[in-house]
């Protein structure tokens, strides 16, 4: 599920960052859930793009993988 936080979250399975408001990120269905029933995000349309990749390490080398 793609979501778009309405406020500044921080949720460690996602970046190890904060996810600051208007920002999209993916998350597993019963969280997402659970985060646009506290009002926390919104989920995005299926015609919008997806999020961008975000690394939980925080760096900016490329692996073989990506």
């Amino acid at each position: 599920m793609i979501l778009k936080a309405l406020d500044t979250l921080h949720i460690s399975s996602v970046s190890s960052n904060n996810n600051l408001a208007g920002q999209s990120f993916e998350l597993d269905d019963h969280f997402g859930r659970q985060l646009i029933e506290r009002g926390l995000a919104v989920e995005v349309a299926s015609d919008e793009p997806a999020p961008t990749v975000t690394r939980k390490s925080g760096s900016t080398h490329r692996t073989k993988a990506e």
